[in-house]
């Protein structure tokens, strides 16, 4: 399975899996918000066919005092019907092969408690657990 490079007219194949993340969102959201995020930088790869990305990984770039360049996973979903299949593996070691070729000094997401397979794939994939992340939705301040 080839990984490829997600553009704006791939995003209604993104929006299925993304979903399985974003749950929140809906699709109409999601063709809102996907074409800003590619402008503001977010790239997103994928492994699927020419109708359905099958597992899709969101990144971009960050900067940071504490990491310092920083290739940062906004997103890491698999459809439910393509699980199990080893493609959210494949895109992580493609993640981590084009952070070591275009000079990042460090790979990070963030990951919600309950998603304990996710864990265990990041764990296998050489991840570590180095921090936890605190938020709050502005309007709830």
């Amino acid at each position: 399975m080839n990984v490829l490079h997600a553009t704006t007219a791939d995003i209604d194949k993104l929006i299925p899996a993304l979903l399985e993340l974003r749950p929140h969102l809906t699709p109409t959201r999601l063709r809102t918000m996907l074409p800003q995020l590619f402008v503001e930088g977010y790239e997103a790869i994928y492994v699927g066919d020419d109708k359905l990305a099958y597992s899709v990984a969101g990144f971009r770039t960050l900067n940071f005092l504490f990491s310092g360049k920083t290739l940062y996973i906004d997103d890491l979903a698999t459809h439910s019907a393509h699980r199990k299949k080893g493609y959210a593996a494949l895109l992580m070691d493609y993640l981590k092969k084009y952070a070591k070729e275009n000079g990042y000094d460090n790979l990070s997401l963030d990951s919600g408690f309950q998603r304990k397979d996710a864990h265990r794939l990041y764990l296998n994939c050489g991840l570590e657990v180095a921090s936890l992340h605190f938020s709050r939705e502005v309007g709830l301040l």
